[in-house]
């Protein structure tokens, strides 16, 4: 389903990317922390929110003008915060080819970030812990070659060092391939 910008069908966004000779190795999500700090800041935020209310309540503000006013400030930013966090672990996500890596950013119904990036232009792919690595999650970076652009950090990639390993793989056989057609297969028949 198309909703503005934000398509939630995945296959649809996957398909202009891949090329006929071009093979999908992996698809990766982000893991489900990345939305729990931002709902539970935005929970706290609200509660913040309730107390200043509350106190301007005991100060003989009108109820009414209390609500709405306090009604707009959580709708604007609380509630669309928790939806953009909503948007970007549901339906970000990185695609693996390859020929590529695609890392796909929905971060709203208005907004949609596509950025494909050539196997080739990759210097390196490292990768860090996050939160002291208690959960099942790190940054993944990608190091490109000087020239071709800066460097993509992507934090809550569950499983880090699996995706890493598959991607380093992908550049490999990638950069193994590219030699092949350059230079021929090195038998002289």
């Amino acid at each position: 389903m198309r909703l503005f910008a934000l398509e939630t069908d995945i296959d649809k966004l996957k398909r202009p990317f891949l090329s006929a000779d071009e093979q999908e190795i992996m698809t990766v999500y982000f893991h489900g922390f990345r939305f729990f700090i931002a709902f539970t800041a935005n929970i706290l935020w609200t509660l913040f929110l309730v107390g200043v209310l509350i106190v301007l309540g005991y100060a003989r503000i009108p109820p009414l003008w209390l609500t709405t006013s306090g009604s707009v400030i959580w709708f604007f930013f609380i509630f669309i915060p928790i939806v953009k966090a909503f948007l970007d672990w549901r339906y970000d996500f990185i695609l693996v080819t390859s020929d590529k890596v695609i890392v796909v950013d929905q971060s709203s119904f208005f907004h949609q970030k596509i950025t494909p990036m050539n196997l080739e232009n990759f210097a390196s792919v490292s990768t860090e812990t996050q939160f002291w690595n208690l959960f099942p999650f790190g940054m993944l970076r990608f190091n490109l070659k000087e020239g071709t652009g800066e460097g993509v950090d992507l934090p809550y990639i569950p499983h880090v060092h699996h995706v890493a390993s598959k991607i380093s793989d992908a550049i490999t056989i990638f950069q193994r391939r590219k030699d092949l057609r350059r230079y021929g297969s090195g038998q002289e028949g």
